[in-house]
């Protein structure tokens, strides 16, 4: 089928969170036109949800070093030392750059940044933005600059249907539906994915609706590496009462907030001497474990140590929120449980952001560089994701411009199977129900080997790789491959590390490799030369 270019830009951006808009608007400065594309409204991302802050050394006895240690011991030894280094290194005029587009921190009354301490951190160095609702703070006021930039475009209710290369193997394009339902091509000299996680493949989740792994998925169809799949991080504190799930931010624990089961027993330090602080895949486990126990869908989050006062002013999204779903936060707690949380592996790419396609380039969640390893550090995300954006424009600044050629449209073969909503949403129900159960906290070889038989299965009675018109379907499609991607390294890195956790193999690995995965060369595995080696300035 014959789709007509309608466009040209400079770059596309595909994708509306904090590092999208961050690009888009520091390239739209240097003179850059900028295509930005979103799946929905511009505002709805991960970003909106992130509560806890962006990690930064800015106290006195705090520093880079400790940091990065931090990082790296938090990230089971599987972080890219060179990349945690440069972008905490980054950290302090990232940071400044966010004042300078208007965006104001939480101060304490000495009017220094107030810091917040969360789990794995060596210091209190989690600066936040109006209590707990730093990411839709933060995205508020880049949405406001990026409306403000004539050299950006805005498509809202846009999905990116497919990544084009040209003839060179270049990232050349994007497929494109919009919400009047047309299909065009928009054409440009570089495409940055910024489409951010993949958390709707489960069905418990802190993820929005959006987050479905597009992006990843689009990047490996068009020959993009896929690094450590597997590394899938779920939120030991996630309320599923009452309502959608939502976050209860790490911060609370951080000052005070204590875990219970629903006999009143405190057990954290029962699985780790940090208890409430302890690693988050860790927590997680140990939750579900006293939720398996107890046989309930919880354990409380006891804020009986709080003032309450304060609480309000400190928290006050967690608080209005709690009070909405009628849970009496302060006599019985926060009924809490894991969900899935944040994707630690993604499209493979350098500091910079740069892929192993010509002009295609990855930043924030759908990214993976290196720096959180086998399990991100909290609040180390935000911090990415501001400071990566930076990284990308000044390299995509210096790269040698390619010509556009006067292409007039693409033939693209399309899949003509017609599903009804319902059933696809049916396709997608059923296919979280068996990731959450088979790709969840605690892994093992029977079920995963199950799991990649009946993935298989779906493919090839999908056609998941061949181009669908449906949005939704093709959401479906890219869903299914993800999952796979999933699977397959799941069940080929048979020991456990991070977040990837297999009950039948618990033994640690005597060297730390990389998971990647090619569509054309399969799964092979890079060694991180930096792990376990003492951090040296």
């Amino acid at each position: 089928m014959k789709f007509n270019v309608i466009a040209r830009y400079d770059v596309i951006v595909i994708g509306s969170g904090v590092s999208g808009l961050i690009c888009a608007i520091e390239l739209a400065r240097k003179n850059k036109t900028v295509y930005l594309i979103t799946k929905e409204a511009v505002t709805e991302s991960s970003s909106l949800y992130a509560q806890g802050g962006i990690a930064i050394p800015l106290a006195p006895d705090d520093s880079q070093e400790k940091h990065i240690k931090d990082t790296i011991k938090a990230g089971t030894y599987l972080c890219n030392k060179n990349v945690a280094k440069e972008i905490i290194s980054f950290s302090k005029d990232a940071f400044q750059k966010l004042t300078q587009y208007g965006i104001s921190f939480d101060l304490n009354p000495d009017n220094t940044i107030h810091q917040s301490l969360e789990a794995c951190h060596s210091y209190k160095r989690v600066c936040h933005v109006t209590g707990d609702a730093t990411g839709k703070s933060i995205t508020k006021i880049l949405i406001e600059n990026a409306c403000l930039e004539p050299n950006i475009s805005i498509s809202q209710g846009t999905t990116c249907l497919d990544i084009l290369l040209n003839e060179e193997g270049e990232a050349a394009g994007i497929l494109a539906h919009d919400i009047t339902k047309r299909y065009y091509v928009v054409v440009a000299n570089d495409i940055v994915v910024a489409t951010g996680g993949l958390g709707q493949l489960f069905l418990h989740t802190t993820n929005p609706f959006v987050s479905c792994g597009d992006g990843i998925a689009l990047a490996y169809k068009c020959g993009a590496y896929i690094q450590d799949p597997e590394m899938i991080q779920f939120h030991p504190t996630v309320c599923l009462e009452n309502g959608e799930p939502f976050l209860i931010s790490e911060a609370i624990r951080g000052e005070g907030g204590k875990l219970k089961n629903i006999n009143g027993e405190y057990f954290a330090v029962k699985y780790h001497k940090e208890a409430e602080l302890a690693p988050r895949d860790i927590l997680a486990r140990a939750i579900f474990n006293e939720m398996k126990k107890t046989r309930s869908n919880f354990v409380y989050l006891d804020l009986s140590g709080y003032d309450t006062e304060y609480f309000k002013k400190r928290f006050p999204t967690v608080y209005n929120t709690c009070i909405e779903r009628k849970i009496d936060l302060f006599k019985t707690g926060i009924p809490v449980a894991p969900a899935c949380h944040y994707f630690i592996g993604g499209i493979k790419c350098d500091l910079y952001g740069k892929t192993n396609i010509p002009s295609l380039w990855v930043v924030g969640e759908c990214a993976s560089n290196g720096m959180h390893g086998a399990n991100r550090l909290a609040s180390n995300s935000l911090l990415e994701c501001i400071c990566s954006p930076h990284f990308l424009v000044s390299k995509l600044l210096s790269e040698k411009t390619k010509e556009i050629k006067d292409i007039k449209s693409y033939d693209l073969n399309t899949d003509d199977t017609n599903y009804t909503e319902n059933e696809i949403l049916e396709f997608k129900n059923k296919l979280k129900e068996k990731n959450s159960v088979n790709l969840g906290l605690i892994r093992n070889q029977t079920t995963l080997n199950e799991h990649l038989k009946w993935l298989d299965l779906e493919i090839k009675k999908h056609n998941a790789f061949l181009l669908s018109l449906n949005p939704s379907f093709m959401e479906y499609k890219n869903m299914l491959i993800l999952s796979r991607l999933i699977c397959y390294t799941a069940l080929m890195r048979n020991y456990s590390l991070g977040v990837h956790f297999r009950e039948d193999c618990r033994d640690m690995p005597v060297k730390y490799e990389h998971s990647i995965l090619s569509n054309k060369d399969g799964l092979f595995w890079q060694n991180e030369e930096s792990c376990k080696i003492a951090v040296s300035f």
